[in-house]
């Protein structure tokens, strides 16, 4: 095992940000918490990190800005343009904003729900639709060292365009069988677009998260998802079912006692684990 250290100054050598998108076609399987809580423990642990929300939800958005908030004494901070406006001017180089240090947000809206139809006026093919946003991405991604990508469910254009500037995906599966199906169908997206376009995109793994602890339909979601996808991509870490993370949807994501701190180590431990499977993969790329 690769200590973090190394894994450390391995991704501090690479040129431009990894770039992550966090998914499942199904919604409420806990993506928005994964990519937060993710993107938030690696800041912590020294690596810039952009956390670009893409679902006109803005539940991160709301999150991050909370959080913020918090570690400002509750100063009010407006956000005077979001990720469609910016979309539109073609630029998204001045919408981010610093939540605490290394961690910064690309803010949604409800205004994002036009981007399927932005993309239909403003564009001239299948392929141009696709990597639209890459290309305003594209220069920013000298700026960081991790780029983690929050998408809706059940959002075709969305999700394309997050998918086809990302490295890696990491797939949330929520311990029920609507998720086990999206996600099942969310890899065979992922296939055909890393054949139509030579993407070389790689699932860094499938997150469980617990919709109840030790029940019994849990334990066989898991069972069928190892047998579905392979033991080895799943993580071996997996989420509890743990209340203070709806708090965190509330108040924004603080540290003030053992609950929190419950929360936070184990993402520590989902981010530890992730970096360790992205490791692995660079490596391979340099081998």
């Amino acid at each position: 095992m690769r200590s973090l250290e190394n894994i450390f100054g391995l991704i501090k050598e690479i040129n431009k940000a990894l770039t992550i998108t966090v998914g499942n076609l199904k919604g409420g399987v806990g993506k928005t918490t994964n990519a937060v809580l993710i993107a938030y423990t690696m800041a912590k642990k020294g690596y810039k990190t952009l956390l670009i929300d893409k679902d006109a939800q803005a539940n991160a958005t709301k999150m991050l800005m909370l959080t913020k908030m918090a570690k400002e004494d509750d100063q009010i901070t407006t956000l005077d343009k979001t990720i469609m406006r910016a979309v539109s001017d073609g630029d998204l180089s001045d919408i981010i904003v610093n939540i605490i240090e290394n961690l910064y947000l690309m803010p949604s809206n409800i205004d994002f729900e036009n981007f399927s139809k932005f993309l239909f006026q403003n564009t001239k093919s299948q392929e141009e639709e696709d990597f639209f946003f890459d290309k305003l991405l594209e220069p920013l991604k000298k700026d960081f060292d991790f780029i983690i990508i929050d998408v809706p469910p059940m959002s075709k254009e969305i999700t394309r365009n997050a998918v086809v500037t990302s490295d890696y995906v990491v797939i949330s599966l929520q311990t029920q069988e609507r998720s086990l199906t999206g996600a099942e169908n969310y890899v065979a997206e992922l296939d055909k677009l890393n054949s139509l376009y030579d993407l070389d995109l790689i699932v860094a793994g499938i997150l469980p998260v617990l919709l109840k602890n030790k029940g019994t339909v849990d334990e066989y979601i898991l069972e069928n998802a190892k047998e579905i996808f392979g033991e080895d991509n799943l993580f071996k870490t997996i989420v509890p079912q743990m209340e203070r993370i709806k708090r965190f949807d509330i108040n924004g994501i603080s540290e003030n006692d053992r609950h929190d701190f419950k929360v936070l180590e184990k993402y520590e431990e989902v981010t530890d684990e992730l970096l360790q499977r992205i490791a692995f993969y660079e490596e391979e790329k340099l081998a």
